[in-house]
């Protein structure tokens, strides 16, 4: 499947891919990420009546966005490994630590999309969590999306730190340092939500946890911005290489 989806994309012609044939390190967490997807199958409770056929439905939405999210994180990974070949010691650590949080992620991504499922749409699946325990739940769910986008960053901190051994052009080079500030920005916006509910939960138990999650809209902003950024950078690149 990860050879099929990015053979099937328009590739930029200014990057050499090394990682055409996947290692089984890449098989392996390509197989975690496949166990993660049956796991929220079967968190669906099957409906035995009209009502529950309803309360299914309306857990779609929810579990669309999880799988979604799933589905953001693996591409992640497959676009590092498709462009670079980087082996050792620990390239497999860190790629451990990546398929543990990825399990990990599964149950807090699910619970927190049933939660939102429940608040938007006044369904009443079963969920013992009170409104004193919103904010813990924020926090949880932020520690997790901030590890993996954390660990993300330190795949591509060890291929610039390689970028020798990899005989990355200038180009290749721009791009990876502009992947390392994208995923910054990936990990700094969980970390600012839960260092927002950490400090207001005392005062407002609503507000941290309304600014907590408004807090996750500044993705849009901030990419848009990193990607006028990276456009100008990979113009002056390819300029200066003529």
């Amino acid at each position: 499947m990860r050879s099929q989806l990015f053979n099937s994309k328009n590739r930029n012609p200014n990057i050499n891919y090394r990682g055409e044939s996947p290692s089984r390190l890449d098989n392996l967490t390509d197989a975690v990420f496949g166990i993660a997807v049956t796991l929220l199958i079967f968190n669906l409770s099957s409906p035995n009546s009209l009502e529950d056929l309803i309360v299914f439905t309306k857990t779609l939405p929810a579990f669309l966005i999880s799988i979604g999210f799933l589905i953001l994180i693996w591409q992640e990974h497959v676009r590092f490994s498709e462009m670079y070949t980087l082996r050792g010691s620990w390239l497999v650590f860190l790629n451990s630590l990546f398929i543990a949080l990825i399990i990990f992620y599964v149950y807090p991504l699910r619970f927190l999309t049933l939660f939102l499922t429940n608040l938007i749409f006044g369904t009443d699946i079963s969920l013992q969590i009170s409104a004193v325990e919103i904010p813990d739940l924020m926090i949880y769910y932020g520690s997790i999306a901030f590890a993996l986008y954390f660990v993300l960053f330190w795949f591509y901190f060890i291929a610039i730190r390689n970028k020798e051994i990899l005989a990355l052009s200038k180009y290749e080079e721009m791009h990876t340092n502009y992947q390392q500030i994208r995923i910054v920005i990936m990990f700094t916006v969980p970390l600012l939500s839960i260092l927002l509910v950490w400090i207001l939960r005392t005062q407002s138990i609503a507000w941290a946890s309304f600014l907590g999650g408004m807090v996750y809209g500044l993705y849009t902003p901030a990419i848009l911005v990193w990607l006028k950024s990276y456009k100008k950078a990979a113009k002056r690149s390819l300029d200066m290489g003529k």
